[in-house]
């Protein structure tokens, strides 16, 4: 059942936790899954395999985020501004956007990894209650190195910097998750069983 008034989320938020979370949305329309995962973790590709296979799945990347300074003026991402850049600079929702699509008719599943501003509540964990499932996609950190250095689509987890970031913030981000009592996946596992899980097995993707 969609989150609305009234309805209750699959997992509970602790109570200290609960102030940091928004009210909820009025009544959503068709079932919305939320998928985070720190780069690395195969976010993109599942989303373009999904697409492929008619299933709406949007990526936070492609509009639904933007990098804000001190200010919460949006700002250029810059691949060479290292440690002090990322001091002063907060990847965040556009969150009308995220309304927007939180109303649309139909599953919506949304992947992303946006870790928002702090005490603004403008991240992903920040809105989770408003989704009726959320997964937290796992992988060793060995294999995450490994993905950026080879990917050549993203500029991001090109330098250490970055890449020393996305280790720490991996082992925050997993803490929460299972804090929270997110749906954890391996990540390691063939795509086509992390869509199989996913999708509850409403997508049954051919074998290759």
């Amino acid at each position: 059942m969609p989150i609305g008034v009234g309805a209750e989320p699959a997992f509970k938020y602790p109570a200290q936790y609960l102030h940091q979370v928004p009210a909820r949305s009025p009544t959503l329309t068709g079932e919305k899954v939320l998928v985070i995962g720190v780069a690395g973790t195969g976010k993109s590709y599942l989303v373009k395999k999904m697409k492929r296979l008619k299933v709406n799945a949007v990526d936070a990347d492609e509009g639904l985020a933007t990098f804000v300074d001190g200010e919460g003026s949006e700002v250029e991402y810059d691949p060479h501004g290292g440690a002090q850049w990322w001091k002063s600079h907060y990847y965040v929702l556009r969150l009308e956007k995220l309304e927007r699509l939180l109303r649309k008719k139909g599953t919506v599943y949304l992947f992303g990894d946006v870790g928002g501003q702090p005490g603004m509540r403008n991240g992903l964990v920040d809105v989770a209650h408003l989704f009726d499932r959320v997964y937290y996609l796992n992988a060793p950190a060995r294999l995450i190195e490994e993905r950026l250095a080879r990917r050549m689509d993203n500029p991001f987890g090109k330098n250490p910097e970055e890449v020393k970031g996305v280790m720490k913030h991996r082992v925050k981000l997993e803490e929460t998750a299972r804090r929270i009592k997110f749906e954890i996946v391996d990540a390691t596992l063939p795509v086509n069983e992390i869509i199989r899980i996913l999708t509850r097995g409403a997508v049954q993707p051919a074998p290759r």
